[in-house]
């Protein structure tokens, strides 16, 4: 690792969207002093710093947004080499948990660049934290199937996975096809397998229940419907 490169640093955002409050201030400080940035989209990246009271405009910032082409990818990276810092910015919460940065990092570390990650909100931990369930043994799988068929296989495996290692499950959902998840899940799974939606974490609508499958079947839950949610069971 040399003390000529420059420093990646993995740049957290808002779960809520503007709400600048819930990061650390080195955070913002380092992002206050960064001015080349790597994200995962260009539009809610320039929001973000916007709100965040960087003190050059966006404009002015040099912002690459995440592409297909890996080379096209490395050229902005290769920026580190001549001594200058990026910030990798997500789309929400930490970078390089469900979105593309960890191959960025991957590239970091491959040429001897330091990679230093920041403090900030993640809705996986966040989730876990208030689910009630095991946070010693978990496991985060992304996103699910969108097939009927292949979503309930999927769920009964982890399930399986959850009863016999006691290793809490955790996934997201596009928010448009919550009730569709909900529904499957409450189909697919034992009565008495406990089940947690965690919504709109870290918002003012934010909701957090944990329940088993047969008491979630006793409630209405069309109100989820286009909402963040974190599912999890344990």
């Amino acid at each position: 690792m040399s003390d000529q490169y420059g420093n990646l640093f993995l740049i957290p955002c808002p779960i809520a969207e503007g709400k600048t409050s819930s990061l650390a201030q080195e955070t913002l400080d380092i992002l206050h002093q960064t001015t080349n940035f790597i994200v995962e989209r260009a539009k809610t990246a320039r929001h973000y710093i916007k709100a965040a009271g960087h003190p050059i405009h966006v404009s002015q910032l040099n912002i690459h947004e995440i592409t297909e082409n890996a080379k096209e990818n490395e050229d902005f990276l290769k920026q580190l080499l001549d001594g200058k810092d990026i910030g990798i910015i997500s789309e929400a919460g930490c970078p390089c948990i469900a979105d593309p940065g960890s191959l960025l990092v991957a590239w970091a570390h491959q040429h001897g660049i330091r990679v230093v990650p920041l403090v900030g909100p993640s809705s996986i931990l966040l989730a876990l934290i208030s689910s009630g369930m095991n946070g010693q043994n978990f496991a985060f799988n992304g996103y699910l199937s969108n097939k009927k068929p292949e979503l309930t296989t999927q769920l009964r495996q982890l399930e399986t996975k959850a009863i016999k290692q006691h290793q809490t499950q955790i996934w997201m959902e596009t928010p448009y096809r919550n009730q569709f998840m909900i529904d499957t899940c409450l189909q697919s799974l034992q009565g008495q397998t406990r089940l947690c939606i965690a919504c709109d974490l870290n918002t003012t609508t934010e909701s957090i229940a944990t329940k088993t499958i047969n008491e979630w079947k006793k409630l209405k839950t069309d109100h989820f419907h286009k909402r963040l949610c974190i599912y999890l069971i344990g």
